[in-house]
């Protein structure tokens, strides 16, 4: 398949950000240039009949959510419109290649291998970070952001020696490879992952979800082993970022296993096996308190926005123009950036690839030869599973995280359909009404009265 390298190098890039710290990367449009790469090898792929021109069921709902993001920004905040319609559109395309250039097995298992070593990568490179000496930061650009000057602190204070650039602001953190460094001693990367919490479920999702799938493709006693080992590393540094959404997600993953084999006895040993992987991870005391406490005024404010812009929106990623802090909860943003509408669609998106994946996997129970399809059916639906849940608590409606996962979602749907043409999956007038009630309950009772009872309205 033509596409696959170029897809293959947008997702590594996209995830990795190695044009950050590779100068020779940095002199070039790489992200573009692998765009244009896998878009061109997509239309070969079609021309010489190696995939079928079929829709993915999610693609008519995300066309019509970045179309409506696009409308959004010309209307709403004209003058950088042009600005975020360009990463946007990157996000989709990104989507569209791997939902639409995928429709093999054997290219899925690709796909997912190099979202895997990209995952890896980010693991090592945290794990790293977490066992590295403490330096001197210095803060440039956003909050939070720095470069490490190489002296070694115990406190912030120290840096403020005769050494220190006179007007820098510096902070004490763990320095890391490729310039990354923690922030409030927990560890992250950069860019798009400079957030610890945005660290721990891509890690948990495309670490967790997506290693067991290898393993669990060809169970050896030697692949179980080395699995074993890199699950274990896995975990461990989702537990050093200090998430606690993170590690629900990581608890979550195996838990669909449990469940999916065992039912309720699965539900309650996943319980017991996650307990105590719970009581080491997750920040406690005043700064969890506090933190919680400025989610809940986003959310506060994200709801403000939406009353006071409910078709349109504030415009996307304009959130920030208008409360200080990002929302911390996807569909909190997708309402307050885009109105209801905005909202509707991103939930029907989500929808359908549940329940893309959730029929597909009970359809394949049992089928003869449906080995492959089973294992990553399941791997793909623990990794939209946890991710649904953590998306409540981080602003990622057009992460690239998020997108990379519809895509995968989308092209395992995609390789079932090449290899069972019966199977569809229908959206249909109670899908549609269903996700448009959840969201008017959503939007103007659940979110209203939850930060009522919590004493932010």
């Amino acid at each position: 398949m033509f596409a696959l390298p170029g897809i293959c190098g947008l997702v590594v890039i996209v995830l990795t950000r190695p044009q950050e710290f590779i100068p020779l990367l940095a002199a070039i449009p790489t992200l573009y240039l692998l765009c244009g790469l896998a878009v061109a090898g997509f239309v070969i792929d079609l021309r010489l009949r190696r995939l079928q021109p079929m829709a993915a069921p999610t693609l008519p709902w995300a066309a019509a959510f970045l179309g409506w993001a696009v409308l959004s920004a010309a209307v709403v905040t004209p003058d950088d419109a042009i600005k975020v319609s360009i990463e946007l559109t990157i996000v989709f395309t990104l989507y569209v290649l791997l939902a639409h250039a995928v429709q093999r097995f054997r290219a899925l298992q690709v796909a997912g291998g190099a979202v895997l070593a990209s995952c890896l990568f980010l693991t090592a490179v945290g794990f790293q970070q977490a066992h590295a000496p403490t330096q001197c930061i210095v803060q440039v650009g956003g909050e939070g952001e720095g470069i490490p000057d190489g002296r070694p602190c115990q406190l912030a204070l120290d840096c403020h020696g005769p050494d220190a650039e006179p007007g820098q602001e510096y902070r004490c953190e763990r320095a890391g490879w490729f310039g990354t460094s923690s922030i409030e001693g927990r560890i992250r990367y950069r860019g798009e992952l400079q957030d610890p919490n945005e660290l721990a479920l891509t890690i948990s999702i495309g670490g967790l979800a997506i290693l067991l799938a290898f393993v669990l493709r060809h169970p050896s006693a030697r692949r179980v082993i080395v699995g074993g080992v890199a699950l274990f590393i896995v975990a461990w540094t989702v537990v050093l970022t200090q998430s606690r959404g993170g590690l629900i997600v990581a608890m979550a993953v195996p838990g669909v296993y449990f469940i999916r084999r065992y039912g309720v006895a699965g539900l309650v040993a996943a319980a017991m096996a996650a307990a105590p992987l719970a009581l080491l991870g997750g920040r406690e005391g005043e700064s969890a308190a506090q933190s919680t406490k400025l989610r809940y005024e986003a959310w506060s404010s994200g709801l403000d926005m939406f009353l006071g812009n409910p078709v349109l929106g504030v415009g996307p990623r304009h959130f920030t123009d208008h409360h200080y802090m990002t929302a911390h909860n996807t569909f909190v943003l997708t309402m307050a950036e885009l109105g209801f509408v905005g909202l509707f669609l991103f939930s029907m998106i989500l929808w359908v690839t549940l329940k893309s994946l959730f029929l597909g996997v009970r359809q394949l129970d049992g089928v003869p030869g449906a080995h492959v399809a089973r294992v990553w059916g399941m791997a793909l639906l623990a990794s939209m599973l946890g991710m649904s849940f953590q998306i409540n608590t981080l602003s990622m409606a057009y992460h690239s995280v998020v997108w990379i996962f519809f895509g995968l979602a989308a092209a395992w749907t995609m390789a079932v359909r090449h290899h069972r043409p019966d199977f569809e999956v229908k959206v249909g007038g109670r899908d549609i009404v269903g996700v448009a009630f959840a969201c008017v309950m959503y939007a103007l009772v659940v979110l209203p009265l939850f930060l009522k009872l919590k004493g932010e309205r």
